[in-house]
């Protein structure tokens, strides 16, 4: 069966064409409103600080309510949650457009920021709930690989949307078009009978995510945060590199962004050997090899041709950390299990910009690539400790 011919049956699934469309155009929220948001800020307060502070408060704010949105559809239905956080979160960007139009307190935008963040819609959570209760193997591990490929495809396009509106009309215009594609998107996968099926199968009274109980998941999910951590200190890597090489971090950034794309098709479209656990300790183990070849400050052609290969071998870890994640929690926590999911990667790569910033500024650009390799490698070897245990034999 070849690789075309994988995501033709997958996505041939009752309705699951309708709603891995609406979780691009979801999806498309995340690449676009950062730089939105960004662009506005800065053209309405003259300050990139203020800017940054805008941007920020928006990611810090998703970061942490997603779990709380997942929550609410595992309890109340995923189609409510949708809903309702559709609503909130177009009248919080209506409220920001307006404010910027007007002679704005910056502390405001920061506030209205912080708040579409806080109602940014459950839906990439809710579209992998869906996919979690596909029953073929086979096809359900296709479908997270093209959540992961459309995850890449957002990450360039939505700036390029963004700087298309920009170039024709103001900033703020940008800020409407995001707001507009998400709440599309959001209604379209709401009214998919996908969607409604996981609602009238949830559990009458839902259940709450106990991480405490659930020691596999809550190991995933810190390898997640590190495995994020190292994209953020490597983001920040690139971008001192790039200007030792003298070109656009962009233009490195997209390279490895493309890879990721490359290699998410791939995986979806093949049949690889091993469990999916011991195929993200081989993806997180050569991202982090090559990652480290970065802090050696290779030239203009190595360097993209490192960034490309890696971005398609760490391309499937997207993919498979969701399938664990599925697999790792029951159905009445699905939701909320993905949510976390979506947290923990915003909470990790801020951390590592953070952190990353720090090292370079007082080391050298080497430094962040380093410290990414080094943590990847780290995260990589730590889920080889419960699979030891469990094979080594009980004395007596």
């Amino acid at each position: 069966m070849t690789a075309l011919t994988r995501y033709r049956t997958a996505l041939a699934l009752p309705g699951m064409a309708r709603v891995m469309g609406a979780a691009f155009a979801c999806r498309l929220l995340a690449g676009m409103v950062v730089l939105a948001l960004l662009l506005v800020a800065h053209r309405t307060t003259g300050s990139y600080a203020s800017a940054g502070a805008v941007s920020g408060a928006y990611a810090v704010a998703l970061a942490f309510t997603s779990p709380l949105w997942g929550r609410i559809a595992d309890r109340r239905g995923p189609r409510t949650a949708l809903a309702v956080a559709s609503v909130l979160q177009s009248t919080c960007f209506t409220l920001f457009v307006l404010t910027a139009m007007t002679q704005p307190w910056p502390p405001a935008l920061t506030v209205l920021a912080f708040l579409a963040g806080a109602c940014t819609p459950p839906a990439g959570a809710i579209s992998n709930t869906v996919i979690a209760r596909v029953t073929d193997e086979e096809a359900k591990r296709t479908l997270f690989s093209l959540s992961g490929l459309l995850t890449e495809t957002v990450f360039i396009a939505g700036p390029l949307i963004v700087a298309g509106v920009v170039a024709v009309l103001a900033p703020i215009y940008a800020v409407v078009v995001t707001a507009v594609t998400s709440a599309a998107g959001t209604w379209w996968l709401r009214g998919a009978r996908a969607v409604l099926a996981i609602e009238l199968d949830r559990p009458e009274h839902g259940e709450s995510l106990a991480l405490h109980r659930n020691p596999r998941l809550a190991h995933l999910l810190a390898v997640v945060v590190l495995g994020a951590f190292s994209l953020g200190a490597l983001e920040v890597s690139l971008v001192a590199h790039a200007d030792g090489l003298r070109m656009s971090a962009g233009v490195l950034l997209a390279a490895m962004a493309c890879g990721g794309a490359v290699g998410s098709f791939l995986y979806g479209g093949t049949r690889l050997p091993g469990s999916p656990l011991l195929q993200l300790v081989g993806a997180l183990t050569l991202f982090g090899l090559l990652v480290a070849t970065i802090g050696l400050g290779p030239g203009v052609v190595a360097t993209l041709v490192v960034l490309a290969v890696a971005g398609a071998v760490n391309g499937p870890s997207d993919a498979l950390q969701t399938m664990l994640v599925g697999d790792y929690s029951t159905d009445g926590t699905k939701s909320q299990a993905f949510a976390v999911l979506i947290a923990a990667n915003w909470v990790g790569f801020a951390a590592g910009n953070g952190i990353a910033g720090v090292l370079v500024e007082r080391y050298s650009p080497g430094a962040g690539a380093a410290a990414a390799a080094v943590t990847t490698v780290v995260a990589a070897g730590s889920l080889l400790v419960p699979l030891a245990r469990k094979r080594t034999p009980v004395a007596g």
